[in-house]
């Protein structure tokens, strides 16, 4: 990924968990993309074998949710449908923004990122999905 003043002068709205989840409701084509790192516990070499597998994100994620860590974005983007308007989250903020931008830049109609991140729409209390790794598990999302 490379920046330049184009992508500097790209704004990406930040959506708060309750407008999130007013948008989630109310839009049927939506593509919700966690763009968080695997679980440092369970990353092995089958999973540079790229698919939307939500079973190697670490705990817990919103329901409809695809996962591509960012670091696999640039290779893979072409498999997220251009028709949809895409929503994006991480843990806590300090990716998404990044994938947002690409995508925006390759041409993807992005609505927007989650403000505050899985995290908040978990602290603020929105239902979601118990993921295969504990949240206690470390992160590479630092």
């Amino acid at each position: 990924m490379t920046t330049g003043e184009k992508w500097k002068a790209i704004r990406v709205r930040k959506i708060p968990p309750k407008n999130f989840q007013k948008i989630l409701k109310e839009e049927k084509d939506l593509f919700i993309l966690d763009v968080r790192s695997l679980d440092k516990r369970t990353l092995s070499q089958q999973d540079f074998d790229f698919t939307f597998d939500n079973a190697m994100l670490s705990g817990n994620y919103i329901k409809g949710v695809m996962h591509c860590p960012l670091i696999l974005l640039e290779d893979n983007y072409r498999l997220i449908p251009k028709d949809k308007k895409i929503i994006i989250t991480d843990w806590i903020m300090k990716q998404s923004t990044i994938a947002a931008k690409f995508l925006i830049m390759k041409g993807y109609d992005v609505v927007g990122i989650l403000k505050g991140g899985t995290a908040r729409w978990q602290a603020e209390g929105y239902p979601l999905i118990e993921g295969k790794n504990s949240l206690h598990n470390e992160l590479l999302c630092d």
